[in-house]
């Protein structure tokens, strides 16, 4: 493990600004072809591979996930993760480069490829280079800058569409993603990954990628109304490789994912937790922008701007959060906090209803601090509890486990959205900017309202259970150093003592 010493300060500093800027491209490009996708489709054709677009990237990421984060335990993660910014950065170059669909499809694949293996490792060579105790004042900033390039993505879309064309959609992140690069050329630390004789689990890694790859394409299918002949097989695919993944990484003797892992609390609830901030947050996000057109009657810009208190939330409280926790080693009190601040946030913009901006912008910080209090909290916590020779596995579980939440979010808000507003309005989608006549705009903002209130209070429901949920971690100190052992990591650690054997 590499120590802490006033000599490393520097690198330190190379270190954290190119995780900052690579996690920010790597997120950026999950959502930002979103609104880019009608150019795209106008000059390269084929309007029925529009929604794929965006999913063969978050298909290829989740795949990538446990497969970088295991490889970076087995082998090293500083070659793995400088290959997969290559890779990131090839596929953003040949995105734009395309001029067929199917070439966009490919490169946005590989794209995904890589910014998986970036958005995990990314996480993972932190805790190379610093102690559980002191991860905090990292990853809490990164975390923040994940969540912010997440809620921008759809509108910087638009902008540089509209500026400079579909194609600089995938090349603006380019000259960040290079800069990022050669700071981590300079600054990941080498650490040695001894391993006596362990191996990649193939059949493993085949059978999680089946399920993922069913999962996020069935969703996908069905939340854009496909046919049931396409998204049920591929959910059933799906459902057939989890069940033969449990069987298999039950027994493999180097399981991808071992699960005996979550056998510890610290993870499980971890887990839990990052699947209830991925749904009901970043689940929420693509659909809060039309809200706050319809309620308040503003455009797509101003919409934009109202997003910027949420940003400001989750930049300033993940900051806090992350140097409070390095501070005093603790780290329980933030999801509970983050939880609590989140569902009184949602239950206050279900109320509000039809109201005045300022209002609106004072809930959707609430909301923003309650998150960013949390997100990388999680990692931070599982890492210290798995030790270093799990770390990467540790952390690809809780950053998996919150895209998938993201994927099954957005799919259910998106349809008790649209059920609702066919309730509503009777017809799948009202006028969402008022049109001059104020009795149609009016009726517009308190049909949308009415609509999406329940939506709101459901997640705010789902928050609240969070806390409770967070209660349950171990008030555990987070370890001030790589070697030792947490006292929420005794249990995995007799069970496998490779989770938490030292790097040397």
């Amino acid at each position: 493990m590499i120590e802490q010493e006033p000599r490393q300060a520097p690198r330190l500093r190379l270190l954290f600004w190119s995780l900052v800027a690579l996690t920010f491209c790597s997120a950026l490009d999950q959502t930002i072809v979103s609104t880019g996708l009608p150019t795209i489709v106008a000059e390269l054709g084929d309007v029925h591979a529009m929604s794929w677009i965006l999913v063969s990237y978050v298909c290829a990421m989740t795949i990538a996930m446990p497969v970088a984060g295991r490889l970076g335990d087995l082998h090293g993660r500083r070659r793995l993760f400088l290959g997969c910014v290559v890779v990131y950065l090839l596929g953003a170059l040949l995105c734009g480069l395309t001029q067929e669909v199917w070439h966009l499809l490919a490169a946005r694949f590989l794209q995904g490829l890589g910014g998986g293996g970036v958005t995990v490792l990314s996480q993972a060579v932190v805790g190379d280079a610093l102690s559980p105790r002191d991860r905090g004042r990292f990853l809490g900033p990164i975390g923040s800058v994940f969540g912010v390039a997440t809620v921008i993505a759809p509108i910087a879309g638009g902008a540089v569409t509209d500026a400079l064309g579909w194609r600089w959609i995938f090349w603006v992140s380019l000259p960040v993603g290079v800069a990022g690069l050669i700071l981590a050329a300079i600054a990941v630390p080498r650490v040695r990954h001894p391993r006596q004789g362990e191996r990649f689990d193939h059949a493993g890694a085949a059978l999680v990628s089946v399920f993922l790859l069913g999962v996020v394409a069935g969703v996908a299918v069905a939340g854009a109304g496909g046919s049931r002949a396409v998204w049920i097989p591929l959910l059933a695919a799906a459902g057939t490789a989890f069940a033969a993944a449990l069987v298999w990484e039950s027994r493999a003797p180097h399981p991808l994912l071992p699960l005996r892992m979550f056998a510890n609390r610290t993870v499980a609830i971890s887990s839990t937790l990052a699947f209830i901030v991925g749904a009901g947050l970043f689940g929420l996000i693509g659909y809060l922008p039309a809200y706050l057109q319809a309620t308040l009657g503003l455009s797509a810009s101003g919409a934009g701007v109202m997003m910027l208190p949420l940003i400001a939330g989750l930049m300033g409280a993940g900051t806090f959060a992350g140097v409070r926790m390095s501070r005093h080693g603790r780290y329980r009190r933030f999801p509970v906090i983050g939880c609590l601040l989140a569902a009184g946030g949602m239950t206050a913009l279900a109320l509000a209803g039809v109201s005045s901006p300022p209002v609106v912008c004072a809930v959707v910080a609430v909301i923003g601090i309650g998150a960013g209090c949390f997100m990388q909290v999680l990692t931070v916590a599982v890492q210290n509890a798995v030790g270093s020779r799990a770390l990467g596995t540790g952390t690809a579980v809780v950053a998996l486990v919150r895209e998938m939440g993201v994927t099954l979010g957005a799919l259910v808000v998106g349809s008790l959205l649209a059920s609702r507003l066919v309730a509503e309005f009777g017809s799948a989608a009202p006028v969402l900017a008022p049109d001059g006549a104020p009795a149609r705009a009016a009726e517009v903002a308190t049909g949308y309202a009415t609509a999406m209130a329940p939506i709101l209070i459901g997640i705010g429901l789902l928050f609240a259970v969070g806390a409770v949920i967070a209660r349950l971690l171990p008030d555990d100190r987070l370890r001030p150093s790589a070697t030792g052992t947490a006292r929420a990591g005794r249990s995995s650690a007799r069970s496998d003592p490779s989770l938490n054997a030292p790097v040397e």
